[in-house]
């Protein structure tokens, strides 16, 4: 049977029991509701950002920045594995409790980062923040969108996809002001406030959910186990490219055979399982499987630039972490002006138009930066950051609301992971490929010079280009739809 007939025939596969239900009611998720969902996808996202400008502090304290940089990795690591079971704990405990447990312990975690006297002390405690963040991004989009009308779920993920893009320009800023001011610890210390008013905020005005329970599903063992190593190992493949390149090695090739064959285990799994971890036969909707190549492929556009952009600041240019961050944060004016324009024309050209107007965009935004120079005009560069802004908040909210509006409610909290996970998985990717032809370029030209950068501005302006085919399929795939419900009317 296909994956195709597998989701058409889906109404004859028995479920063990209902999913979580809309944590709100039918009137949808209250405004502190979405305050709340917003705010907990925002802090473990500004974590990655934030903790990024540390670095050089904590090599500092702890030893040389190659082991320093596992920091990151693990963090990276412990949520792309955890992510996947999301969907499972949301309908055994609740879509409210493991919100709430999710930020306490992302709150214990940074707070053992930030009292670590060693590092494996460190990297163990973000191997804890990171498993939260696993878990409190997608339940953070599956409090946000459960219960609200499909006809509104573009209004919804345009305010947090304005949140989640303004929080990576944020980072570098509010990362330099407290490394500046108390050390390296203080960018772990920062959350266990904001994490203790979440919570509070959690407790006290979210509305509790209807857990199934004991009848819930039982847990996909062997999913869950294949679908880590899976994860586990391509992040492991991936940050071995970005050190190797394309060169045959073992730190590359092994992790690569292993993401390769348990991700195969993974998928026959799921596809066979009476009970799978994760529904793989979403993707046989068209529009859904189309979203969800967009939401891969716009890791190129979202976050290769925020590691090259701040680079040319600071190491070209010599700026500091601080004035970097406030150079950086004029793109928010493009990406706040999006939440409204993203509306706007999803109501006009539909999803997929907008995506390829925001690729557009950003495209013409990127061609001043293929000719940065030692001189290059900062009334220039900020005008083409805010213009970039703009063009990112209209690629990945409108994929995201097309992919959720393309299943039924009670698909969401799979969606809500794999969606999540396919667009970490593009961003690492990305960020690997852009290291690679940065460091290439670095070495022909002797340094981390502005060549060097509007080199690889002009490799990732290729790239956009590419990023079109899957944007311009998901506008065909929103047009056979279009004309399928009419006909259907």
């Amino acid at each position: 049977m296909s994956l195709t007939d597998r989701h058409t025939d889906e109404e004859a596969r028995p479920e063990p029991s209902p999913p979580a239900a809309a944590p709100t009611g039918p009137s949808g998720p209250t405004v502190l509701t979405i305050a709340a969902a917003i705010a907990g996808g925002f802090l473990a996202l500004l974590d990655t950002t934030i903790v990024n400008v540390s670095l050089e502090d904590t090599s500092a304290r702890f030893g040389a920045i190659g082991q320093v940089q596992w920091v990151v990795t693990t963090y990276v690591i412990a949520l792309a594995a955890v992510m996947p079971a999301t969907g499972w704990l949301a309908t055994r405990f609740g879509v409210k409790r493991v919100f709430a447990a999710a930020t306490t312990l992302f709150a214990l975690g940074s707070a053992a980062c930030a009292l670590s006297q060693t590092l494996p002390e460190l990297v163990v405690a973000r191997g804890v923040s990171g498993a939260a963040a696993g878990v409190l991004t997608p339940v953070s989009t599956i409090l946000l969108t459960s219960g609200v009308p499909r006809e509104h779920l573009g209004r919804v993920q345009a305010l947090n996809g304005s949140v989640m893009l303004i929080s990576p320009l944020l980072g570098p800023t509010v990362g330099g002001l407290l490394v500046e001011a108390g050390g390296w610890w203080t960018v772990y210390a920062v959350n266990v406030p904001l994490c203790a008013v979440l919570l509070a905020v959690t407790v006290r005005y979210v509305r509790p959910d209807r857990p199934a329970g004991k009848e819930a599903k039982p847990l996909d063992v062997i999913g869950l186990v294949s679908s880590a190593t899976c994860t586990v190992s391509t992040v492991l493949a991936v940050h071995a490219f970005s050190g190797t390149g394309l060169h045959a090695r073992p730190s590359l090739l092994v992790p690569l055979a292993i993401a390769v064959a348990s991700g195969a285990v993974f998928v026959v799994r799921q596809l066979r399982a009476r009970f799978p971890l994760l529904d793989l036969r979403l993707f046989g909707h068209g529009v859904y499987r189309t979203a969800a190549v967009n939401i891969f492929c716009l890791g190129f556009v979202l976050y290769s630039p925020m590691m090259l952009i701040p680079l040319y600041f600071e190491s070209a240019r010599g700026e500091s972490a601080v004035s970097t961050g406030l150079l950086m944060s004029t793109g928010g004016i493009g990406v706040v002006s999006a939440a409204w324009l993203c509306r706007v024309l999803m109501k006009r050209i539909g999803g997929g138009g907008t995506v390829v107007v925001g690729i557009s965009l950003t495209m013409l935004a990127t061609v001043p930066l293929t000719r940065l120079s030692d001189d290059t005009s900062y009334v220039l560069l900020c005008v083409s950051l805010a213009v970039r802004g703009l063009g990112t908040g209209l690629t990945i909210v409108p994929a995201m609301t097309r992919a959720f509006q393309s299943i039924r409610p009670q698909s969401i909290p799979d969606a809500s992971s794999q969606l999540n996970l396919i667009q970490r998985i593009g961003g690492a990717v990305a960020l690997a490929a852009v290291t690679v032809v940065l460091e290439a370029a670095a070495r022909e030209r002797h340094g981390l010079v502005p060549g060097a950068f509007a080199h690889s501005f002009g490799w990732l302006l290729g790239v956009y280009a590419l990023t079109l085919l899957p944007a311009l399929a998901l506008l065909v795939a929103d047009r056979r739809e279009a004309r399928r419900e009419r006909q259907g009317e």
